[in-house]
Formats: C-alpha cells, structure tokens, sequence
C-alpha cells in the first residue's frame, strides 16, 4: 500500500505582488435581489500549519553587535603537529616546512598502522629531520608514515631546545548582509470591506502585514542558514554575500548521507574525538531523519521499556525518542521544520539533499580582532549592526499620507536588518548531506 500521487502536495496559491478582486467582496455579493446570503466563515483556516521556520538559531545562538564591515576572529591551533605523508630514506625524514626540532622523541606509523617505531631527532633542515630509532628492528617503511613527538629527552649537562615553537591560530572573516522586505496597499483599499477577519478588523492590508512579517523573519533565517560569500559574476559585480550556517559546517565535519545504524554513530564518535570531543550535541533533523534515528534505537531497546510504552498519564503510546547517549556522547534531536518545508528546502533531493545539522552544545574561548579582547562565546553566534547612533538588528519603517511619509495615496512599511552568523569551532559541528 502507498500514497496515491494525486492530489498531492498543495504548493499553491502563491503571494502575488498586487492585490487582487477575491480579497474583498465583489459585486455580486452587494446584489439585495440575491434570496440567499452565503453562511460566511470570517476567520481564516490554517491549513499548511504554521509556516514559520524560525527559530533554531535563536534557541542556540547568542546574539551581540558588531560596527565593521568585516568581522574578524582567531580560533586556537593544535598543541601538536601530526606529520603525514612522510617519506624516509635511511634515517632522513622528509616533511615539507615542518616544526619538528633536536632532541625530541617521535611516533612513526607506516600508513597502514601495520608497524609502529620511536625513536629520537638528532639534526633537522626546513624539510628534512634526521632521528635515529629507538627500536632494535630500525625504521619501516618509506612513504606515507605518520610521525608526531609525543615528548623529548635530553642527557645531564646538556642544552635544551635549541628554539621554541609559535602557537597557532586559524583566523576567519565573515561579512554581514543586508535584508529588506516590503508591503503596501492603497488607502482606499485599506477602507474596503474584506471577507476574512484579521486582529485589527476586516482590513486585508493587515493580512499582508502580518504574512510579510513572517515573511521578514524567515528571509534572515534563510540567509543566516543559506548564505554564501558569492563568488563569479556576483562577485565581480560587487555583491559580496554572506557566509551561512551550511557553508560553515561543510569546512568541518559532512556525513553523507542519513546516520541510520550505531555504526554510523560509531564513525561520528570516532570523528568527535579527534575534533574536539564535546560530549553534548544538538540534532536538528529532517523528520525522515528523526524517525530512521528513532527505528535504530527501538532496534537496540530488546527489552521495550520505552518503545511501545503507555503513558499513565495520557494513555500514549511513544514511539518516538528525544535524546540518547550513546559512547559517552549525548545527541538531542529535535525536527527541524527548515529542513522539511516542501516549498524550500523539503523539496531538495539527492545529493543536494540535506538532512539535518548537528551542533555542539557550550562555548570556545576566542580571540576577537575587532576588540582585542578573548572572551567565551556560543558556537553559534549572530551578529548585527549597531553603535550608540543606531541599531539595525530589525527597523520597520511607516510611510502614509496623512502623515507627510508619503506624496502618494498610499501606506507602505518597509522592514530592514543588517547581520551575520558566526560559527566558531567549526570542527565541531557535522552536516548530513546528501
């Protein structure tokens, strides 16, 4: 059995840009020869639910303002450097602009982890290492080894390291965008008699104001999310674009594909380790992906205490989970409604199909270039425009008639913001893609 094809979906009626005659009561309906009066239902049904999809970045993201065209910041390098694809002729080691220095002890792995050699330098160039092994087999292998110094050693009386090592940082930019949105309406329109009831009456105008609010709202979430720092024929006409939420994540962690069995979860822990090991980790998923999630944790519950258990409260049976922990991580999961709208990104499939996110929860302690100052902040982080003379977070704007806004006969709002989203350890978070 399945769903038939037809009818499917509903995607339209979509908002048009002018007013149209069905918005008000037309001619016929001013007939008095007309015996009968239609039974009218004023208030409007809500049969696509809500269609907000707002909401994610403000449940995780922290929000402060920034002043600059561009915003800047410094994340934290590694305290040790991993070495890979090196090559070894006798006792030379060859690794391009490498921070390996005398008297450190090293670990080397041929690539396949099938043979493991310490031993300690003795002389080093910009490319080269030269260390002997502390092994009594000798060194293996000749390309492709992995080497890392874990320690060092030296003997009594000796010098110590003969020069020391500058932290490193990755710094990252990221420029803010601006977004707008607009409604208006003649007034005499505004003094029509409509057929539906808004709050304010039966003006449709304030319908269009209320839909292009969520409208607003939705467009700084989108692009939050969505943006891209443009490049091509953008780029060269001066549009710069903004980096979103998904572009962020794909320079750290991409999962292809659904996660469907604890193997897969296997490889996300393993992942995690070796990233930053943040044992707490948000999932905003699609609702496909929620439920494979919820079907491999009932697979694992053989004892079925909590699938398929009734509540005594409600007499409901839960199929569902919210959380697991699962090698000392926990994942909480929650349906994303940005990912299943089937007019945005719920229409996506294949590879261009994204299922869901998944966001570390809790602070990195990072270095601002804008204020010099380091400070703890979210992962997830928006940014927007303002100082002491104006605040660009969200401005609407009235212009009418009768108040001198405006020549024309009209009453337009405008809506505007400037902002960014800023990702920090970004290493830490995953999208599953595809």
């Amino acid at each position: 059995m399945a769903l038939e094809l037809a009818p499917g979906v509903l995607l339209t009626p979509t908002p048009t840009k002018t007013p149209t005659p069905t918005n008000y009561i037309s001619d016929a309906q001013y007939n008095l020869a007309t015996q009968y009066l239609p039974e009218l239902e004023d208030q409007i049904v809500d049969r696509f639910g809500s269609q907000m999809i707002t909401g994610m970045l403000e449940k995780l993201g922290k929000e402060s303002t920034f002043a600059a065209d561009l915003i800047k910041w410094n994340e934290e390098g590694r305290l040790t450097q991993l070495a890979e694809g090196v090559t070894l002729s006798g006792n030379i080691f060859t690794s391009v602009a490498h921070t390996f220095r005398v008297g450190e002890t090293i670990v080397v792995r041929t690539s396949d982890g099938s043979a493991l050699r310490k031993g300690q330098i003795q002389s080093t160039t910009a490319d080269t290492f030269t260390a002997l092994c502390g092994n009594a087999a000798g060194w293996t292998g000749t390309t492709g080894l992995k080497v890392y110094a874990d320690s060092n050693e030296f003997g009594k009386g000796t010098n110590g390291l003969e020069i020391g090592l500058n932290s490193q940082v990755q710094q990252f930019t990221q420029k803010p965008v601006i977004i707008k949105e607009k409604v208006g309406d003649s007034d005499t329109n505004r003094a029509l008699q409509t057929w539906v009831k808004t709050p304010q009456g039966y003006v449709w105008f304030f319908k269009n104001l209320n839909d292009t609010k969520g409208r607003f709202n939705n467009a700084m979430e989108n692009k939050l999310i969505m943006g891209e720092l443009w490049e091509g024929d953008l780029a060269a006409a001066g549009v710069q674009g903004t980096q979103g939420l998904f572009s962020a994540i794909e320079e750290g962690n991409v999962f292809a594909g659904q996660a469907t069995d604890l193997d897969d979860f296997d490889e996300i822990i393993d992942r995690m380790n070796a990233q930053g090991g943040i044992s707490d980790n948000y999932l905003y998923i699609t609702s496909a992906q929620s439920r494979v999630i919820d079907r491999m944790l009932k697979a694992e519950n053989v004892t079925g205490v909590s699938w398929g258990e009734f509540s005594t409260e409600q007499d409901m049976l839960k199929m569902g989970f919210n959380a697991f922990k699962y090698g000392n991580y926990n994942f909480q999961k929650s349906n994303w409604r940005f990912l299943d709208n089937p007019t945005t990104e719920g229409s996506a499939t294949g590879a261009t199909k994204t299922h869901g996110v998944m966001i570390p929860q809790g602070s990195k302690r990072i270095y601002d270039v804008q204020t010099g100052t380091a400070s703890a902040q979210p992962m997830l982080h928006v940014k927007y425009r303002a100082n002491s003379a104006t605040n660009r977070k969200y401005k609407m704007r009235v212009q009418q008639w009768e108040d001198g806004t405006s020549d024309a006969d009209t009453y337009t709002v405008e809506f505007i913001t400037e902002r960014a989203l800023c990702l920090s350890s970004r290493n830490n978070a995953m999208i599953f893609k595809g």
